[in-house]
């Protein structure tokens, strides 16, 4: 799905701003490497997921191998990655933060690859990479509160990518902004109300995403406190724990609600051990019932999404893939 979505050109959407009719030009004039499966975001996201795919055992004597290696490194050549960086540099809120998240993820994965081919492609994407670190640390002091909805604009999910890969980088300026932006945003949210927070359209759980960045820069004994009392609301019946039916698998809006599964059912996995911990620490019973309780939705919220992303429906098909590759990736290592 990953190597078919990425040499699909069309159908693409180009959300550019255009400044004259000189810029009214074919995608891939702009934007050389990510001009495929159906927009940019999607489009660096499905590169990731195909890396990923090639550290595996199955990839290693895979009929398809060869070919996801020669894509890559067409695309993401040294002379492709300088024009995409510069784009990005000259449009600094185009695919904020969602987009650049995915493309620091992208570059993370390629530099900690053990498949020298993925290493090498590595020193190419650093520099868009690090273009998005410098636009983070230039927007964050300028943002005046959080975008909280379920979709690419959240904040709090972007800025948890963008964080995990400043970290790999060494980047401690990127680190230390992000981690003062959360605090300013999000540090005083208690009680999230999870029975209302879900919208007809959305892929995101804006609570699940903001105590999955939160877990990343509080303190344990921060965590200890804030966690509990974020998600107290929190619980097996919580409607943002029960899939929503896609009624219409054909709309493009609407089938975000497969991905809506997968990705909290992936923060659920993140979290419950987390509040695991802290219920062992504070012996308190109803947290650790409260965490194991959280977990036995898990399979339920999957089951619509992983079978979305290998459907024949290009609107579902098109992103899907990478969120039920990072569900099945984090199930993996629950159960073990």
């Amino acid at each position: 799905m990953a190597l078919s979505n990425i040499t699909r050109e069309y159908p693409y959407a180009s959300h550019h701003l255009a400044r004259s009719v000189a810029d009214i030009v074919p995608a891939a004039e702009k934007n050389p490497a990510f001009a495929n499966s159906y927009d940019w975001h999607s489009s660096v996201h499905m590169h990731y997921l195909l890396a990923s795919l090639l550290e595996t055992e199955v990839a290693q004597s895979a009929g398809w191998r060869k070919r996801a290696l020669d894509v890559l490194s067409s695309h993401l050549s040294e002379e492709h990655m300088l024009t995409e960086a510069a784009f990005l540099r000259a449009n600094p809120s185009w695919e904020r933060p969602y987009g650049w998240a995915w493309a620091v993820e992208l570059n993370r994965v390629l530099n900690a690859s053990e498949v020298p081919e993925l290493r090498a492609l590595g020193t190419h994407t650093q520099v868009l990479a690090e273009t998005v670190f410098d636009l983070v640390v230039a927007w964050l002091p300028k943002v005046a509160a959080p975008v909280r909805h379920g979709v690419h604009s959240n904040t709090a999910f972007g800025l948890r990518r963008v964080l995990l890969g400043a970290r790999a980088a060494e980047r401690h300026d990127v680190v230390d902004a992000i981690a003062d932006a959360a605090r300013r945003f999000f540090a005083e949210d208690v009680a999230w109300n999870l029975r209302q927070e879900r919208s007809g359209h959305d892929f995101l759980s804006p609570g699940l995403c903001e105590a999955d960045l939160m877990a990343e820069v509080l303190t344990e004994d921060e965590l200890a406190t804030w966690l509990p009392e974020f998600l107290s609301e929190l619980s097996p019946e919580s409607p943002a724990l029960t899939p929503v039916k896609v009624l219409d698998p054909t709309d493009g809006q609407q089938s975000h609600l497969y991905g809506l599964g997968l990705s909290v059912a992936a923060s659920v996995m993140r979290l419950a051990p987390k509040l695991e911990a802290i219920a062992e620490k504070s012996g308190h019973d109803e947290l650790i019932a409260q965490a194991k309780g959280i977990l036995t939705q898990v399979d339920s919220l999957m089951a619509p999404g992983l079978e979305a992303s290998v459907s024949d429906e290009y609107v579902s098909s098109h992103w899907l893939a990478t969120f039920a590759w990072e569900a099945l990736i984090q199930r993996v290592g629950h159960q073990h």
